[in-house]
């Protein structure tokens, strides 16, 4: 019968990474803050956001946070993307067969 225990194991298992949901968080926090404007970190977002929550099962939270906030600024993105292509296509058919000569008279 010993008295003495056995020493504890000083070394603990690393930890997990969480980088994937952390960056789908932040790049889904950048689109919200305007930069949907470039379609790709919106994107990006989404993609880090699945690959997060598929891989990384202990910061799941994280990766779902990123991928609401992901998936509202692509939809920003899209929208604003086709309110400027709508604008552009108004403006061209408005003002593209306009002719100052139709409009005058001469006396």
């Amino acid at each position: 019968m010993s008295y003495y225990q056995y020493p504890q194991n000083p070394y603990q298992p690393p930890r997990e990474s969480t980088g994937l949901s952390v960056a789908s968080l932040v790049l889904g926090i950048l689109s919200m803050l305007g930069f949907f404007a470039i379609i790709l970190v919106p994107l990006a977002g989404v993609i880090t956001g699945h690959l997060g929550l598929r891989r990384e099962p202990q910061s799941r939270s994280l990766a779902i946070a990123g991928l609401i906030t992901s998936w509202i600024g692509l939809v920003l993105a899209i929208v604003v993307y086709a309110l400027a292509i709508w604008l552009i296509w108004w403006v061209g058919s408005e003002y593209g067969n306009y002719s100052y000569y139709e409009n005058m008279t001469y006396s």
